[in-house]
């Protein structure tokens, strides 16, 4: 097809992106469409418009069994020129940089990555990061897939809806050709241009085939390329068979020795229009010609061809990729030659962080090599472990051949081999929340590994034990078996193990109520991202806004969660995004700030994993102190999460929780029963918020407690009996609803003026709870505020209630003050007083609250 038809405002749109970016302001954008529909010929025409003015480099995935990890990438920047690239780098944001910085010197340019349908994960990963780097320079990155084979590859779904709402990218959908457009190709040929459009279903490529062939109508795009295939003599006709087994690009030296007169077939398919010569290297006109091709031969021969693609590709100067010649010797049926490029393969992907491609191709090595050695096998089991763990969706990937490298390492009898072993089995054992099997087997790991001398397996043995006493078993071993691991990692240099035991031993100390764990996990933070350990960095951030949210540092919460969406976000490390949102919605839920707490803690169609059961403690306790059953019954929820998990520091927050939620409606019993069992747990007492949570409700409610280790100095003070230090500690921690309950015990005023901050807060339920606990202690029942500030539920005042109802019928400032005859700096006051009392962060989340108490329900 020589013209290019209905594609002008397509072309249009992306001529108008090159030139915004040659004025600094580049793009992404995606092209996206059926086989065949015309994106190549689009991206054709926009490269001869653009020849002498702007770079233009193009990178292609392939159609392999398991792809080469980040080759399109490697494509652009070989095509550049560029050779300075950290590839094997963990962090990929490092790879990202690297190649804009290979890209650089050809400003302004065009760069396309094709068929991304069949990218790697990896391959993915650095697109998103070039996309967002692209913006600010005079880069246009175009991307082309399938539309109707996104669904085959799960991480292309992701990577488009994370696109789908940045304005930097732009999406276009190419549409197939109208009747008119059909019609105007095949008045040359005499076809039925309706009939032509009905069988073609309008797509360009099967048009432009049959108008080719301009004889009966094809039942399919096969039929119609293998129509075009069939006008070749019988030497072109071998040369594009060897030529479509090859794959999408090939070297011509490489068609000469598949086809002894492969130079004068490549003439005849290129007349013909099967094939295209792109600079020094032969293609075909379209994938789909390929793929056509490839299909119509016939296994015995298909397999023949592989073992000679294979041939020429392992004895050349140049040898290809491991995982591609693994690829031909599989299709070829040379199982043992597969198995060994296979287990190279599995190697070189798991240095540049490919870890799904890691996993395939163990597993190609291991199903085909029939002669492996015992030791070999051991390690591509332990390697595919690895990696299926990380890069699985299915958990137990990870566990099965960690038993199969545990049960050939006790056949063996060695027992360094079997400690390694039972190493990898922990960690699959831990994803799939099997913690005290997983305890067991590194424990036993240790055992087996102490008299050996393979120190660095020692020392990833203990970081593993740190990692799981810091998270949820017992955080003072942690701490102390740290100090071997750490002694063992800087023995071995393994930077990467001696920052991730900083990271356990920094959370263990948080855990333990002591502030040097923040200091410490903050350095890690820093160290980690020097070091481009991804992995670390992202562990560091997790905990860090966690600790700083249970030690109540709001302000290190608000810093260290600022900086880590920054990271997380560049990563599209979605679950640890979560998991800070969660814990930076505890820290505004202590600081009196529920709205916005709930609006990090409510999104019912988030995955949090582990942290699903805090997100419903946090909205269940803002529904319980409020009274609103509906949401307090998501306490109720996250329980029945935990429950049936071994015990952890979830068990004794939850817990805590329910305590107080059954105080809140009156049922003291309850309450006591929740604490008791926290009370009686060995495992609450080595978590110090939790315990100190315990210990404060117990005696609130008249059991016999003493402070905790790691308790806090308002705890400790609440529970020696001194109400007024108490209530002026927690104040300094910025913790208004715990200052209201320290006044329990105090006198008339103290008790008042906490009724007054409970209703400001919004806690009816637990301004309601206050004073029966006052009237059951003997007290006399608190005075509140005034009677004109009793008239709403919110403790509002006459005038602040008039400008709700104006700020929900949208006026402005200006327009209120206006209204009810106020200057507008008092009307200023009096919208920051009324989102202070109603604990909202804006002027709309306070109109929502309002209709939710019942202040509006007369507008």
């Amino acid at each position: 097809m020589d013209d290019l038809l209905e594609r002008e405002a397509e072309l249009a749109a992306l001529e108008t992106a090159v030139s915004e970016a040659v004025g600094g302001r580049g793009r992404t954008l995606l092209l996206g469409g059926e086989a065949g529909i015309g994106k190549t010929s689009l991206l054709a025409a926009l490269r001869g418009r653009l020849e002498g003015r702007v770079a233009f480099f193009v990178g292609a995935c392939e159609l392999l069994s398991v792809p080469v990890p980040l080759a399109p990438v490697r494509e652009l920047v070989e095509a550049a020129g560029g050779t300075d690239v950290a590839w094997e780098a963990e962090d990929r944001l490092t790879t990202a940089r690297d190649v804009v910085a290979a890209l650089r010197p050809h400003l302004p340019l065009v760069a396309v990555v094709e068929d991304v349908h069949w990218a790697d994960p990896s391959t993915l990963d650095v697109l998103r990061l070039l996309a967002r780097r692209v913006e600010d320079r005079a880069i246009v990155l175009i991307v082309t897939y399938r539309s109707d084979e996104v669904g085959a590859n799960p991480a292309l779904q992701g990577l488009l809806g994370d696109w789908a709402s940045r304005p930097s990218v732009q999406r276009l959908s190419l549409r197939p050709l109208s009747a008119a457009a059909v019609r105007k190709l095949a008045e040359p040929t005499g076809l039925d241009a309706r009939r032509l459009a009905e069988v073609t279903g309008g797509n360009p490529f099967l048009v432009a085939e049959v108008v080719a062939v301009g004889e009966a109508l094809p039942g399919s795009v096969r039929d119609a390329t293998l129509a075009r295939v069939g006008r070749l003599g019988a030497e072109a006709r071998v040369a594009v068979a060897g030529a479509a087994v090859v794959g999408r690009r090939l070297d011509p030296s490489l068609l000469e020795d598949l086809c002894p007169r492969g130079g004068q077939a490549v003439e005849e398919a290129i007349a013909h229009g099967v094939m295209v010569a792109e600079g020094g290297a032969l293609g075909f006109r379209h994938e789909l010609i390929r793929e056509a091709i490839e299909d119509s031969i016939s296994p015995a021969r298909r397999a023949d061809l592989h073992r000679r693609v294979y041939a020429a590709l392992a004895g050349s100067p140049n040898p290809a990729d491991n995982a591609r010649l693994a690829h031909h010797a599989e299709a070829g049926e040379l199982h043992e030659e597969a198995a060994r490029h296979a287990a190279l393969a599995s190697a070189e992907a798991e240095r540049v962080g490919a870890l799904r491609e890691t996993s395939l191709q163990a597993e190609r090595a291991l199903r085909l090599g029939t002669s492996l050695g015992a030791v070999d096998r051991f390690e591509l089991l332990l390697r595919q472990s690895r990696a299926a763990n990380f890069a699985s969706a299915r958990l137990e990937d990870g566990a099965e051949p960690a038993e199969a490298a545990l049960a050939l390492a006790v056949e063996l009898e060695d027992a360094t081999l079997e400690g390694r072993a039972l190493l990898a089995s922990a960690s699959a054992l831990w994803s799939l929340d099997r913690v005290a099997e997983a305890q067991e087997a590194v424990e036993r790991a240790i055992e087996l590994l102490e008299p050996g001398e393979d120190v660095a397996a020692l020392a990833r043995a203990h970081a593993a034990l740190a990692r799981m006493q810091a998270t949820a078993l017992d955080p003072r071993r942690a701490v102390a078996g740290g100090r071997r691991a750490l002694e063992l990692a800087a023995s071995a240099g393994l930077a990467e193990t001696r920052i991730d035991v900083e990271i356990s031993v920094g959370l263990a100390l948080g855990h333990a109520g002591d502030r040097k764990g923040l200091e410490l996990l903050t350095e890690a933070s820093r160290e980690a991202r020097e070091a481009s350990l991804a992995i670390q960095t992202v562990r560091s951030y997790v905990n860090r806004v966690f600790v700083a949210a249970a030690l109540r540092e709001h302000e290190a919460v608000d810093a260290a969660a600022a900086e880590a969406r920054a990271f997380l976000d560049d990563h599209q490390a979605t679950i640890p995004s979560h998991a800070v949102e969660i814990f930076r919605a505890r820290s505004l839920l202590d600081r009196g700030r529920w709205e916005e707490a709930l609006g990090l803690a409510a999104h019912r169609d988030r995955r949090w994993a582990a942290e699903t059961p805090m997100a419903r403690t946090i909205e269940g306790l803002i529904g319980a102190r409020r009274g609103d059953p509906g949401l307090a019954s998501r306490l109720d929820e996250a329980w029945r999460e935990v429950a049936p998990l071994p015990e952890g520091s979830r068990h004794a927050t939850i817990g805590v929780a329910l305590a107080e939620a059954a105080w809140l409606r009156g049922d003291g019993p309850a309450a006591q029963a929740h604490l008791q069992r926290g009370l009686r747990s060995p495992v609450t007492r080595r978590f110090a918020r939790p315990a100190a949570e315990v210990a404060l409700w117990g005696s609130r409610l008249g059991l016999q407690v003493s402070p905790p280790e790691g308790a806090p100095e308002p705890v400790v003070l609440e529970l020696g009996g001194d109400w007024r230090g108490a209530i002026a500690a927690w104040r300094r921690l910025g913790a208004p609803y715990e200052a209201a309950l320290a006044a329990l015990p105090a006198d008339d005023r103290a008790a008042a003026e906490a009724v007054a901050t409970l209703r400001r807060l919004g806690a009816e339920a637990a301004a309601g709870a206050f004073t029966r606990h006052r009237v059951a202690l003997g007290r006399r029942s608190p005075r509140g505020p005034r009677r004109s500030t009793l008239a709403n539920s919110a403790g509002l005042t006459r005038r602040e209630q008039e400008v709700l109802v104006l700020l929900a019928g949208g006026a402005t400032n200006p327009a209120i003050a206006e209204s009810l005859h106020l200057s507008p700096r008092t009307v200023d006051h009096h919208v920051s007083a009324i989102l202070a009392k109603l604990g909202a962060g804006n002027r709309t989340a306070a109109v929502e609250q309002g209709r939710r108490r019942g202040l509006l329900a007369e507008t």
